[in-house]
């Protein structure tokens, strides 16, 4: 329906019964309503409505629903208008608290992940990680995100026994996985700064394979033992090995399961191509400033994949990391978890949300 002059601002000072009253009010921003098209729809085909958008901020939304902007009234006047049967506050910001803390109606949240928002609502989680920070909640998973089913496991002989001399060592292991343009840069730097107290190895494996080339020829400068994975002509990796170069598409995910830490690549600079791999599981992640891909982001919300708010932080979270070996299991086994349920996320969210509806009639 879009803007139509039924749901313009001037809608709010009419007489009467307000359009789509005792509807299902979706708040959030123009940009999260976007995002979360498939989960409106799926409410719409389970007759969660009906359902119209009350969007928080300027912008075109374009979608089918009906939907009205945040006039500059008071809550209790918006509410009033609306008669909203029950609030679904997409968006954690304070106009929705505003609209929440001034409803008479059920108010529930998706993917809250802040304890105040239980005094506000019923609060869907994302993560068991994130309830357990915020005292409760209800855990659904990440219900805007669709979850690809697990790849299959690495197919050959990859075996992390091949490490066994660099263990031995006493010494850890970071993954920067599927790095771009001006991360093996990076990378390098922050494996210099680790170093500087204890010894590690560097495993690297760029996004594109044609830049291996490059990307060895450019490491020379660092002059650091290097290896190549197609090179490697012993069962395992030397002892005095700094930099272990990660070559075939089934050792890039094997070698997930032998670090002690992985950064995942596509996050560290602006600008970088979406990332094309999913996360996988069997380490720590921790994720740069910029996690586009909509998984790794949504793994970062839910808590279960740890991030940098600047690639200047890296190497002090990577050292903090690192010198936590129960945090980092925790972190590992979090993330296996919630990448086990969410597949089953949307249609925990919508069972729990019916349930409300069913209520609030």
């Amino acid at each position: 329906m879009g803007d139509t002059p039924l749901l313009r601002f001037a809608q709010w000072y009419w007489p009467g019964k307000p359009p789509l009253a005792k509807a299902c009010w979706v708040v959030a921003t123009v940009a999260r309503a976007r995002a979360a098209r498939e989960l409106l729809a799926a409410l719409e085909e389970a007759r969660q409505g009906p359902l119209a958008l009350l969007l928080l901020d300027e912008g075109d939304y374009g979608g089918p629903l009906p939907w009205a902007r945040m006039p500059t009234l008071a809550p209790a006047r918006i509410l009033s208008r609306l008669q909203p049967r029950i609030l679904l506050c997409l968006d954690d910001d304070p106009r929705s608290r505003a609209l929440a803390a001034a409803a008479s109606c059920p108010v529930a949240w998706v993917n809250g992940r802040a304890s105040e928002l239980l005094s506000l609502g019923v609060v869907a989680v994302a993560s068991e990680a994130v309830a357990a920070r915020i005292g409760g909640g209800v855990v659904t998973g990440d219900p805007l995100v669709a979850w690809p089913a697990a790849p299959d496991a690495p197919a050959g002989a990859w075996s992390c026994e091949r490490f066994q001399a660099v263990r031995k060592a006493g010494r850890w292991i970071v993954y920067f996985a599927g790095t771009e343009p001006g991360e093996e840069a990076l990378a390098y730097t922050t494996f210099l700064a680790l170093s500087a107290g204890s010894g590690g190895l560097l495993a690297l494996a760029p996004a594109d394979p044609g830049r291996h080339e490059e990307v060895y020829r450019e490491s020379i400068k660092y002059h650091l033992t290097t290896v190549r994975q197609s090179r490697l002509m012993t069962s395992e990796v030397p002892p005095k090995t700094r930099v272990y170069y990660i070559e075939s598409p089934e050792a890039r995910r094997a070698m997930h399961d032998c670090a002690d830490l992985v950064v995942a690549g596509g996050t560290l600079v602006a600008g970088a191509p979406l990332p094309a791999e999913l996360p996988a599981g069997g380490a720590a992640i921790l994720a740069g400033p910029y996690p586009r891909n909509p998984l790794l982001a949504a793994a970062v919300d839910a808590e279960v994949v740890l991030s940098c708010a600047a690639a200047a932080d890296l190497g002090h979270a990577a050292g903090a990391w690192l010198a936590d070996a129960p945090g980092r299991t925790r972190m590992a086994q979090a993330f296996g978890r919630w990448t086990a349920s969410q597949p089953e996320a949307r249609a925990r969210f919508l069972a729990w949300f019916a349930e409300l509806s069913r209520r609030a009639v």
